[in-house]
């Protein structure tokens, strides 16, 4: 064999899945995944033990003790000690009962440091034994949780080819910090039933919980080395969570990437020398868990394919001012940006203008995302204020057809805290658009089927 044909078959192999990845992503329902999760947990594959078991929780019923409890136990076999630890807790935050303490499976997890103040933490509760799962069959889709609040189930909006159709939107939860904060990005976890909140200049993440509205800081700069923050998004396929953040000291941006159930740093991408300077304005993740990265600075589109370390440059985009990139596939990409949004053909590397028809104002988006045949964004309407829209397109996607307002008058300090979860679409808010000092946030919520 040629030097030439064994670089080949040696590149070839590196691209291809683990074995524990790959079986993981051939499961297809939560049963299954759960049923092979147990299989490789009993031949020792601890690796595809953790992989299935991670797969369960995400397809299966929502916060599920069964299958949390399982994960818990594959991180820790095969070595996610921390999160193994993190899992511990929330089954512990919400009643339940696990045999980690007297268990062979978590003796690592015991020799944590964190290990002492969680078992002090038990002190007291009542704790219920984890119950069995039930095998009665689930949709595939995720569930999205309902709203804690008086109007916890707005309708759906109803498509009206007038501009200015208004939808019911409704108050998801409210939260308060001890001080006020610069919200930068919002995400949400259904399967913890978690919001995660950018705060730009203290430079962390924040967790809210959903039942208890309680804040606890999730990363910060000194764990994870954010500048100030950009942007965030979780890849829901993968389990991560992708964070853009700026140095105030230089202006050097870069993507982090966290493991989304705990929190912790996996590893983060600079700007090469080469391609600098840049600024990296929103992060967003296709279908296929390819990471799109927008550089508002130096007008370009990146992107970061699956397991991939590198930034591989996927088109330039000759526009002013771009806000928000929003994927539809791999293959194509809509940018808002001060006047409009254009529709970039990444594999063509060239971009249209987002054409509209009739009198539909593209203009002045600060955040996109793709849903079902249309984006969502959120759209300047006066100082301070914005308006939620969906602006739905035709089948070739080249042209808007209409503009449905699902929120109006939204008063919000920084617009690009925005989330799709499933069916719905999250967004922070406050009270007041003037007031400023007040530390009490308000997520709003309203759905997009």
């Amino acid at each position: 064999m040629t030097f030439l044909a064994v670089l080949f078959l040696s590149s070839f192999l590196a691209s291809l899945p683990t074995p524990s990845q790959a079986r993981a992503n051939d499961c297809t329902t939560w049963q299954d995944c759960r049923t092979r999760a147990l299989e490789a947990a009993e031949r020792k594959d601890y690796e595809a033990f953790h992989d299935l078991a991670w797969r369960a929780v995400q397809k299966g019923p929502k916060n599920d003790p069964a299958l949390m409890t399982m994960l818990a136990r594959a991180q820790s076999l095969s070595g996610h000690l921390l999160d193994a630890l993190v899992m511990l807790q929330r089954l512990a935050a919400a009643g339940v009962a696990t045999d980690a303490a007297t268990s062979d499976d978590f003796e690592r997890v015991r020799a944590l440091p964190g290990w002492e103040d969680f078992q002090k933490s038990l002190d007291g509760k009542t704790l219920t034994p984890t119950a069995p799962v039930a095998l009665a069959p689930k949709a595939e889709k995720p569930e999205v949780p309902a709203a804690r609040s008086s109007a916890a189930d707005a309708p759906a909006a109803t498509p009206n080819p007038a501009a200015g159709a208004t939808t019911t939107a409704s108050e998801a939860l409210r939260f308060s910090t001890i001080v006020p904060f610069v919200p930068a990005g919002l995400a949400h976890d259904g399967v913890s039933d978690r919001f995660i909140v950018g705060d730009r200049d203290a430079r962390k993440l924040a967790i809210v919980d959903d039942v208890s509205h309680r804040v606890a800081t999730m990363a910060s700069a000194q764990s994870a080395g954010f500048g100030k923050i950009d942007a965030l998004e979780i890849d829901v396929r993968q389990g991560d969570l992708w964070v853009s953040s700026t140095e105030p000291a230089d202006g050097r941006t870069a993507l982090h990437k966290l493991q989304l159930i705990s929190g912790r740093l996996l590893y983060t991408v600079p700007v090469p020398d080469k391609l600098a300077p840049a600024h990296f304005a929103d992060v967003a993740v296709t279908s296929g868990s390819t990471i799109v990265i927008l550089d508002a600075l130096g007008k370009r589109l990146f992107k970061l394919e699956p397991k991939s370390h590198d930034l591989e440059l996927a088109a330039k985009i000759d526009v002013d001012g771009a806000t928000s990139a929003a994927p539809e596939s791999d293959g194509v990409v809509y940018v808002a940006h001060e006047t409009g949004i254009s529709r970039v053909e990444l594999n063509a590397r060239r971009s249209k203008p987002l054409k509209s028809k009739g009198k539909i104002e593209l203009g002045g988006l600060a955040r996109i995302r793709w849903h079902h045949g249309a984006l969502l964004g959120v759209q300047k309407s006066g100082t301070g204020v914005y308006q939620i829209v969906r602006i739905r397109l035709d089948s070739s996607g080249s042209t808007a057809v209409g503009l449905d307002v699902l929120d109006r008058d939204v008063a919000m300090s920084d617009p690009t805290a925005v989330a799709v979860s499933g069916d719905v679409l999250f967004y922070l808010a406050r009270a007041n658009a003037s007031d400023q000092e007040n530390a009490e946030t308000i997520i709003r919520r309203v759905a997009v089927k």
